[in-house]
């Protein structure tokens, strides 16, 4: 019997006769482990779970979920299955977690699902099974500032990433066309910046005409945050600076290098020239900002942004030129650098650590820096040589916002060829050596959002993929794509149950195709 679980766990040993769970389960364990499960496992399956302690019969009942210690790496976990029930060992609570989503993976395809099928039984095949991950950064990340994402379908978002055992949910919170942060001290971030009049793709003649926006309040992340830390996942927030601004000097113009010049959060995607003027004053702003965020956000790890930053502004400002010589810079272009390393040391006072996408290297080294390598891996290889850990994100294969296949029916994306097969063939560890692996934190899939305008649409972009991704995570290499395919197949149908808008392997269903404003553009030949 072929099992095939996403991502594949380092050792699957079938040994004959398995379990067919009752509807209520004594399980052996302390309050918090019994808790896991039922936060985990409390939907789909419509499974009853009770410490032991508290169920009936003899011993707690003959079939029992057994949870205990045992001898692995963080992560890590064995998982046994036989007619006396399921066995859990695990060194830490990841571990347990991850326990859980193997376990769920066994039972049948309808047990993914929101709500459990009347009168079906939960029959699993009995197992022994080792596993481990490779890579520490799992991660996905999700662009809510192009286009705003309900608050409610994040938790649905963060339960279809835990079922593929990522651990890390990158939220990008603010852009040109739009900021999602509330921040209780700059009121005007959320009333004015939160957002824009319309939306224009760059061939659209005119933008649509229809409002866009929404902002999350603090309590709706915390509570996010929360949810996501029951699964194992942890929310790590960015705050995109010192360029992609618009939004921010919409509502607070006194920050931007042209001192008060009237603009308004963009309705169309690029990059633009608008940047913060680093006086005493912003730099101030931008640490009440993250005094705010790191009130709402536990992870270790913070989100700089310090992508596509232009210099144009700075080195047409005579006042830029001033404050550079004023800081002891070697020329304006210098300015984000600085930024940069004031962050990281204000971030390391308070215990938390610098993320920033890979331009932050790119007038010097800024030792302590995590670095996102998003411009392929070359900069991650030069992040590693200079001592920094790195997360590999490279655009090819890992930016999802790009065209799945070739097909001229594929709704309007950003560009680029990228389907499941690249992703699954990713080697996170190309061109580093035996000596450096242990800087590479991981790798990270990126959904940014300019062309997915609906929940829905991030599905379609995200799964299969993300589940290939979750494959490279896991074992931290690659896999033929024919030996992987079954296994996506069956992952397909679990989504399927779920109702997730998965693009089928075979192509899009017709309701998944693109049309009208939407439809696949195709770049007239010169």
């Amino acid at each position: 019997m072929a099992l095939h679980l996403v991502p594949c766990p380092q050792s699957v040993h079938e040994t004959g006769p398995g379990v067919t769970l009752p509807p209520i389960v004594p399980v052996v364990g302390t309050a918090e482990e019994v808790q896991t499960l039922r936060t985990l496992l409390g939907e789909g399956p419509g499974l009853t779970l009770v410490s032991a302690d508290d169920a009936p019969g003899p011993d707690g009942g003959s079939i029992m979920i057994r949870i205990g210690h045992g001898d692995h790496v963080s992560g890590g976990y064995g998982l046994a299955v036989d007619p006396s029930g399921v066995t859990i060992t695990s060194a830490d609570r990841s571990g347990l977690i991850n326990a859980v989503q193997t376990l769920r993976q066994l039972m049948p395809t309808w047990a993914y699902g929101l709500a459990p099928l009347p009168d079906a039984e939960l029959t699993l095949p009995g197992v022994e099974i080792t596993d481990a991950p490779e890579l520490a950064w799992r991660g996905v990340h999700l662009d809510v500032a192009r286009h705003f994402a309900p608050f409610g379908w994040l938790l649905q978002f963060v339960d279809l990433l835990a079922l593929h055992k990522i651990n890390i949910f990158h939220l990008h919170l603010t852009e040109d066309q739009g900021w999602r942060f509330e921040v209780k001290k700059y009121p005007k971030l959320t009333e004015i910046a939160s957002w824009r009049h319309g939306t224009r793709n760059p061939e659209w003649d005119t933008d649509d005409q229809v409002p866009h926006g929404g902002y999350y309040t603090q309590d709706q992340l915390r509570s996010l945050v929360a949810y996501a830390n029951a699964r194992g996942i942890t929310v790590v927030p960015e705050i995109d600076l010192p360029g992609h601004v618009v939004a921010l000097l919409t509502a607070y113009p006194e920050y931007g290098e042209l001192h008060g010049n009237e603009i308004e959060v963009q309705r169309t995607w690029g990059i633009f020239h608008e940047v913060l003027h680093l006086t005493d004053s912003t730099v101030g702003m931008i640490e009440d900002v993250f005094t705010e965020l790191l009130d709402v956000f536990d992870s270790e790890w913070i989100h700089v942004g310090g992508d596509e930053c232009p210099r144009t502004q700075w080195r047409n400002s005579e006042a830029a030129q001033r404050l550079a010589d004023s800081r002891g810079l070697p020329s304006v272009d210098h300015l984000q650098k600085w930024l940069t390393e004031h962050l990281r040391g204000w971030l390391a006072e308070r215990g938390r650590r610098l993320v920033g996408w890979d331009e932050i290297i790119d007038e010097a080294e800024v030792p302590g820096a995590v670095v996102m390598s998003w411009r392929g891996t070359e900069p991650g290889l030069r992040a590693i040589a200079a001592g920094n850990e790195v997360v590999m994100a490279p655009g090819d294969p890992l930016y999802f916002d790009h065209y799945q296949s070739d097909e001229v029916t594929e709704p309007r994306a950003i560009g680029g060829h990228l389907p499941w097969e690249k992703v699954i063939a990713y080697d996170p560890f190309a061109g580093i050596t035996d000596a450096q692996r242990g800087s590479l934190l991981g790798i990270q899939a990126q959904l940014w959002s300019e062309y997915l305008p609906s929940t829905r649409q991030v599905e379609y972009m995200a799964f299969p993929r993300v589940s290939a991704m979750a494959e490279v995570a896991w074992r931290g290499g690659p896999m033929r794509p024919d030996a992987f395919e079954p296994a996506l197949r069956a992952q397909v149908e679990r989504l399927e149950a779920r109702g997730v808008n998965v693009r089928p392997l075979d192509g899009a269903h017709p309701w998944q195709q693109g049309g009208g404003r939407y439809a696949r553009h195709i770049p007239e030949q010169a």
